[in-house]
């Protein structure tokens, strides 16, 4: 069954018409339109007293209103075809779903073509949506992400806050191990209840920096830059290395001054 929502039905008219098939019906909306000189208001329906009456009620009023006369039309129509299903009624809210149909249609159209002409506002272009654009948008991403790990490696060090009963932080561990080994990137791995993690034998036991940091949640993971002083929180819990590369790349950018 048709929706009756009339905004759903433009909506998903609008994503299932591909741009070759909106070029085929190109002619046949403009023949439509050419003999429809209400614009808006194909919605009349001479053989409906009241659809007519709603119809001239909107002539005079915004768009907001005028959508909500054509919305009120078509439920309108298809509950009157619901409960008195006659082939009169039946055909007009045929009818009239129909004519929604090349409206919606045409306003598709009007759509790739305002988008070919302004490719500003393609938000696809800024977002690639396909494959290949996708690809090349994720190179880019990785070539700032490495370059921002780079630029920590060489102005800042991770200081590394767990547990050793801590699960979450045993978890952890290898994953930054591995991170920070590939990148060359120093780690202080900083024990809270005095045991040490296997893949940092050589942590140092907290004296008050975990204070000092206001660490609440383990593990937890600061980028600390000893010329200026000045640390950054990475993350809290655990997070991938994936997850790490993009939160290192948003400090670079908002934090520490990065490009």
């Amino acid at each position: 069954m048709l929706s009756k929502n009339p905004i759903l039905l433009l909506l998903t008219l609008f994503s299932l018409l591909g741009l070759p098939l909106l070029f085929c019906f190109q002619n046949t909306y403009a023949q439509f339109y050419e003999g429809h000189a209400d614009g808006w208001h194909w919605y009349k329906n001479n053989n409906n007293d009241e659809t007519t009456d709603n119809s001239k009620s909107v002539e005079s009023q915004d768009p907001v209103m005028q959508m909500k006369a054509l919305r009120s039309t078509i439920e309108h129509a298809l509950d009157k075809a619901i409960l008195y299903p006659t082939d009169e009624n039946v055909k007009n809210y045929i009818s009239l779903q129909n004519r929604l149909s090349n409206q919606s249609s045409l306003f598709a159209n009007v759509w790739q073509k305002v988008l070919l002409e302004n490719p500003n506002l393609n938000y696809a272009l800024v977002h690639p949506t396909n494959n290949l654009a996708k690809q090349v948008d994720l190179d880019l991403q990785h070539k700032r992400e490495d370059a921002a790990i780079a630029k920590l490696a060489k102005e800042s060090g991770l200081f590394f806050f767990y547990s050793s009963s801590c699960a979450y932080c045993r978890k952890f561990a290898p994953i930054l191990k591995s991170f920070s080994s590939s990148y060359n990137i120093s780690v202080i791995p900083i024990s809270l209840d005095g045991g040490f993690l296997p893949e940092f034998p050589n942590s140092v036991i907290d004296k008050g920096q975990a204070s000092k940091f206001s660490v609440t949640v383990e593990p937890s993971l600061f980028a600390v830059n000893p010329y200026t002083g000045k640390a950054y929180p990475v993350s809290q819990g655990v997070i991938s290395q994936y997850d790490l590369r993009k939160r290192i790349l948003d400090i670079s950018q908002n934090f520490m001054g990065g490009s």
